[in-house]
Protein backbone atom coordinates (compact mmCIF):
# COMPACT_ATOMS: atom_id res chain seq x y z
CA UNK A 1 0.00 0.00 0.00
CA UNK A 2 3.09 2.50 1.14
CA UNK A 3 4.62 1.92 -1.93
CA UNK A 4 1.41 1.94 -4.31
CA UNK A 5 0.71 5.44 -3.08
CA UNK A 6 3.96 7.19 -3.64
CA UNK A 7 3.92 5.51 -6.88
CA UNK A 8 0.29 6.98 -7.21
CA UNK A 9 1.23 10.48 -5.79
CA UNK A 10 4.97 10.65 -6.26
CA UNK A 11 7.88 10.86 -3.36
CA UNK A 12 6.84 14.90 -2.90
CA UNK A 13 4.57 16.55 0.00
CA UNK A 14 1.05 15.48 -1.39
CA UNK A 15 2.62 11.57 -1.51
CA UNK A 16 3.81 11.71 1.80
CA UNK A 17 0.69 12.93 3.19
CA UNK A 18 -1.25 10.64 1.60
CA UNK A 19 0.75 7.69 2.74
CA UNK A 20 1.15 9.80 6.38
CA UNK A 21 -3.31 9.43 6.59
CA UNK A 22 -3.49 6.04 4.91
CA UNK A 23 -1.35 4.44 7.40
CA UNK A 24 -2.40 6.29 10.35
CA UNK A 25 -6.02 4.48 9.44
CA UNK A 26 -4.42 1.29 9.02
CA UNK A 27 -2.40 1.32 11.62
CA UNK A 28 -5.56 2.44 14.22
CA UNK A 29 -7.97 -0.34 12.41
CA UNK A 30 -5.27 -3.29 13.60
CA UNK A 31 -4.42 -1.68 16.91
CA UNK A 32 -7.85 -2.12 17.56
CA UNK A 33 -7.83 -5.79 16.56
CA UNK A 34 -5.55 -6.17 19.01
CA UNK A 35 -6.78 -3.74 21.67
CA UNK A 36 -9.97 -5.87 21.83
CA UNK A 37 -9.34 -9.23 20.95
CA UNK A 38 -9.72 -11.05 24.57
CA UNK A 39 -12.26 -8.15 25.15
CA UNK A 40 -14.50 -9.42 22.71
CA UNK A 41 -13.48 -13.47 23.38
CA UNK A 42 -15.03 -12.36 27.02
CA UNK A 43 -18.23 -10.48 26.45
CA UNK A 44 -19.03 -12.69 23.23
CA UNK A 45 -17.93 -16.28 22.41
CA UNK A 46 -17.95 -17.01 18.43
CA UNK A 47 -15.28 -18.21 16.05
CA UNK A 48 -14.60 -14.53 14.76
CA UNK A 49 -13.77 -13.39 18.69
CA UNK A 50 -11.56 -16.45 19.29
CA UNK A 51 -9.99 -16.33 15.92
CA UNK A 52 -9.23 -12.39 16.91
CA UNK A 53 -7.49 -13.47 20.49
CA UNK A 54 -5.48 -16.23 19.42
CA UNK A 55 -4.20 -13.69 16.54
CA UNK A 56 -4.16 -10.49 18.34
CA UNK A 57 -0.24 -11.05 18.72
CA UNK A 58 0.09 -11.11 14.68
CA UNK A 59 -2.35 -7.90 14.64
CA UNK A 60 0.12 -6.53 17.16
CA UNK A 61 2.85 -6.92 15.16
CA UNK A 62 1.65 -5.72 12.10
CA UNK A 63 -0.11 -2.40 13.61
CA UNK A 64 4.04 -1.98 14.39
CA UNK A 65 4.84 -2.88 10.57
CA UNK A 66 1.82 -0.24 9.65
CA UNK A 67 3.18 2.29 12.20
CA UNK A 68 7.02 1.65 10.81
CA UNK A 69 5.67 3.28 7.79
CA UNK A 70 3.45 5.43 9.01
CA UNK A 71 7.15 7.05 10.96
CA UNK A 72 8.82 6.39 7.34
CA UNK A 73 6.07 8.82 5.79
CA UNK A 74 6.61 11.10 8.79
CA UNK A 75 10.48 11.31 8.03
CA UNK A 76 9.96 11.36 4.56
CA UNK A 77 7.59 14.82 4.90
CA UNK A 78 10.32 16.30 7.00
CA UNK A 79 12.94 15.58 3.93
CA UNK A 80 10.72 16.71 1.47
CA UNK A 81 9.11 19.84 2.91
CA UNK A 82 12.48 20.58 5.67
CA UNK A 83 10.28 20.79 8.06
CA UNK A 84 10.80 19.57 11.63
CA UNK A 85 8.11 17.14 12.33
CA UNK A 86 9.96 14.43 13.79
CA UNK A 87 11.46 15.96 17.09
CA UNK A 88 8.96 18.27 17.99
CA UNK A 89 6.28 15.64 18.49
CA UNK A 90 7.29 14.30 21.77
CA UNK A 91 3.50 12.61 22.37
CA UNK A 92 4.43 10.51 18.96
CA UNK A 93 7.88 9.98 19.98
CA UNK A 94 6.73 8.41 23.23
CA UNK A 95 4.10 6.35 21.18
CA UNK A 96 6.93 4.90 19.39
CA UNK A 97 8.73 4.11 22.03
CA UNK A 98 6.12 1.77 23.38
CA UNK A 99 5.26 0.53 19.78
CA UNK A 100 8.99 -0.90 19.76
CA UNK A 101 8.76 -2.02 22.94
CA UNK A 102 5.93 -3.89 23.29
CA UNK A 103 6.54 -5.85 19.51
CA UNK A 104 10.30 -6.67 20.94
CA UNK A 105 8.22 -7.77 23.97
CA UNK A 106 5.56 -9.99 22.11
CA UNK A 107 7.72 -13.13 21.52
CA UNK A 108 8.12 -15.84 24.40
CA UNK A 109 11.30 -15.33 24.51
CA UNK A 110 11.37 -11.40 25.29
CA UNK A 111 8.67 -11.53 27.19
CA UNK A 112 10.57 -14.23 29.39
CA UNK A 113 13.60 -12.15 29.51
CA UNK A 114 11.15 -9.03 30.91
CA UNK A 115 9.16 -10.95 33.37
CA UNK A 116 5.55 -11.57 33.28
CA UNK A 117 4.76 -8.78 35.55
CA UNK A 118 7.12 -6.29 33.77
CA UNK A 119 5.54 -7.51 30.87
CA UNK A 120 2.00 -7.20 31.86
CA UNK A 121 2.49 -3.46 32.56
CA UNK A 122 4.51 -2.11 29.65
CA UNK A 123 1.48 -3.78 27.31
CA UNK A 124 -1.66 -2.59 29.47
CA UNK A 125 0.22 1.03 30.01
CA UNK A 126 1.48 1.26 26.30
CA UNK A 127 -2.09 -0.34 24.39
CA UNK A 128 -3.60 2.60 26.91
CA UNK A 129 -1.51 5.61 25.61
CA UNK A 130 -1.59 4.46 22.23
CA UNK A 131 -5.70 4.34 22.45
CA UNK A 132 -5.68 8.08 23.55
CA UNK A 133 -3.07 8.79 20.98
CA UNK A 134 -4.95 7.35 18.35
CA UNK A 135 -8.05 8.86 19.66
CA UNK A 136 -6.47 12.51 20.49
CA UNK A 137 -4.65 12.73 16.92
CA UNK A 138 -7.97 11.39 15.25
CA UNK A 139 -10.52 13.84 17.05
CA UNK A 140 -8.16 16.63 16.25
CA UNK A 141 -9.18 15.60 12.39
CA UNK A 142 -12.77 15.81 12.29
CA UNK A 143 -12.92 19.18 11.37
CA UNK A 144 -11.04 18.23 8.42
CA UNK A 145 -13.41 15.43 7.52
CA UNK A 146 -15.83 14.39 9.80
CA UNK A 147 -17.18 11.76 7.27
CA UNK A 148 -13.58 9.88 7.43
CA UNK A 149 -12.63 10.51 11.06
CA UNK A 150 -16.12 9.83 12.71
CA UNK A 151 -16.21 5.88 12.08
CA UNK A 152 -12.52 5.69 13.62
CA UNK A 153 -13.18 7.90 16.84
CA UNK A 154 -16.12 5.96 17.40
CA UNK A 155 -14.98 2.23 16.72
CA UNK A 156 -12.22 3.82 19.45
CA UNK A 157 -14.50 4.95 22.10
CA UNK A 158 -16.53 2.10 21.49
CA UNK A 159 -13.47 -0.40 22.30
CA UNK A 160 -12.66 1.56 25.32
CA UNK A 161 -16.86 1.56 26.55
CA UNK A 162 -15.92 -2.75 25.60
CA UNK A 163 -13.00 -2.75 27.92
CA UNK A 164 -14.88 -1.54 30.74
CA UNK A 165 -18.20 -3.71 30.33
CA UNK A 166 -15.54 -6.82 30.34
CA UNK A 167 -13.37 -5.16 33.40
CA UNK A 168 -16.75 -4.83 35.46
CA UNK A 169 -17.98 -8.37 34.23
CA UNK A 170 -14.49 -9.39 35.45
CA UNK A 171 -14.76 -7.81 38.97
CA UNK A 172 -18.27 -9.42 38.90
CA UNK A 173 -17.31 -12.82 38.25
CA UNK A 174 -14.37 -12.87 41.18
CA UNK A 175 -16.55 -11.25 43.66
CA UNK A 176 -18.77 -14.15 43.43
CA UNK A 177 -16.05 -16.49 43.49
CA UNK A 178 -15.35 -15.47 46.77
Amino acid sequence: MFALILLIHGINEQGMRVAIRATARTSCLLFLGAFVASTLRRIWSSKLTEWLRTNRRYLGVSFAVSHAYHALAIIGLAIVTAEDAVQTDHGGNLGYFFIIAMTATSFQSTAAWLGHRAWQILHTVGMYYLWLAFTYAFSLRLNESILIYTPFVGLLILAMILRLIASKLRSRLNREII
